[in-house]
């Protein structure tokens, strides 16, 4: 039917790229000044934190696809089929219903009075849902319902089945053994170095 649309935080990604640029100024600094092992001994400490933020503001993503809605946020995703798919809220950020219960979009919270004023004015209407960098609460919201439409209309959501999948919940394994790897080197360099 359509595409697969991601939508994340542009926000975050800048946010990340800037605390990764100053970690590795910071390492060099130190190289520079003190020496390649007090460089080297603040790299750990600099990636825990560049990864830290990534998991918070580069990672988080919603998915929008014909298969259904990934809410991928810091520690966990879900996985929600159209089948169990029961309505979107903007809240304070976007909020997805499904059969037993909901998932908060970490990467796309509701914007600002402000912000939606300003994207008003600057272009005299409203943004649609088209682009995949705004991981607003609204834009995430308004792409989720309107290809929820869509597969209503081509007849593929008709008949309500007991049968159907359910939402699917797994642990984003590989990112926190990264975390945990970089708490464990952070640790020791300190322990050992310092």
């Amino acid at each position: 039917m359509g595409p697969t649309k991601v939508f994340f935080s542009m926000y975050g990604r800048v946010l990340t790229v800037a605390v990764g640029v100053v970690g590795v100024m910071l390492c060099a600094a130190l190289w520079t000044t003190d020496g390649a092992a007090a460089g080297l001994r603040t790299v750990p400490g600099a990636a825990l934190v560049t990864w830290a933020v990534a998991m918070l503001f580069w990672l988080p993503r919603v998915e929008v696809s014909d298969g259904g809605i990934d809410v991928h946020n810091v520690v966990r995703s879900v996985h929600v089929p159209w089948p169990a798919f029961e309505g979107a809220e903007t809240r304070w950020s976007l909020e997805v219903r499904y059969h037993g219960g909901s998932v908060t979009a970490w990467a796309a919270p509701r914007s600002s009075g402000s912000a939606r004023w300003l994207r008003t004015r600057r272009d005299g209407t409203q943004r649609g849902s088209g682009g995949t960098a705004a991981a607003t609460a609204e834009t995430v919201a308004a792409a989720v319902t309107e290809r929820h439409a869509t597969l209503l209309a081509a007849g593929y959501l008709d008949a309500r089945r007991d049968d159907a999948p359910g939402a699917s919940t797994r642990w984003n394994v590989r990112q926190l053994a990264v975390l945990g790897a970089l708490v464990v080197a952070t640790i020791v360099v300190t322990t050992v170095g310092g």
